[in-house]
């Protein structure tokens, strides 16, 4: 008997695990402790991205509770933790996504219009925090704190990306075209859950 309730728990676990895993969220995390070691740049923004969902799915739970907490006070905590998991995954899907049309467009058009499109993307996002900072009051400074991070985010992702893929003087000199496709492949591989 404790045999058989002991087999069913470990097979309701593991179907748990394998539901976990599948999540877009859970993706993002292990795409980004794969890169960690190779290309620690894109890991630490992929982990950036989770750390963005995360606080944007935190903040919409929060709002849901706040809203029904005075009406049903015991519903609201369940209904809060499902809105924000629901926020969670659609941003780490809509992240997922982005990074999938993001390879497709390098992989079409090449390394050096890619960076053409960094530094362009790049000088749009410090001119717009430029813009944004100069009409924020110091004491309202870190409402602008995300704009700032993102921002300046970019730009480290400009720098390098001209040192690794640009440059073949650089130690860290890579190849584009392999990166872009093992990239992609990792992508499908995740997507059907391997």
């Amino acid at each position: 008997m404790v045999q058989i309730v002991a087999g069913r728990m470990r097979g309701a676990a593991s179907a748990i695990r394998e539901a976990v895993l599948q999540a877009h969220a859970a993706r993002l995390a292990i795409m980004a402790a794969r890169l960690r070691k190779g290309l620690p740049l894109p890991a630490i923004l992929l982990a950036g991205i989770l750390i963005f969902c995360g606080w944007l799915a935190l903040s919409s739970g929060r709002s849901v509770f706040a809203v029904l907490s005075p009406a049903w006070p015991i519903a609201a905590g369940i209904v809060a933790t499902i809105a924000g998991l629901a926020v969670l995954e659609l941003c780490a899907a809509f992240a997922i996504t982005l990074l999938t049309a993001a390879l497709q467009l390098a992989y079409d058009t090449g390394r050096h219009r890619v960076r053409a499109l960094l530094v362009i993307a790049s000088g749009l996002a410090l001119a717009g925090l430029g813009w944004r900072l100069a009409e924020l009051e110091p004491a309202a400074l870190h409402a602008a704190l995300l704009p700032i991070v993102g921002s300046f985010g970019l730009l480290a992702l400009t720098i390098w990306f001209e040192r690794a893929y640009l440059r073949p003087a650089y130690p860290g000199f890579r190849d584009f075209w392999v990166d872009v496709v093992a990239a992609r492949h990792f992508l499908t591989r995740a997507a059907h859950g391997e």
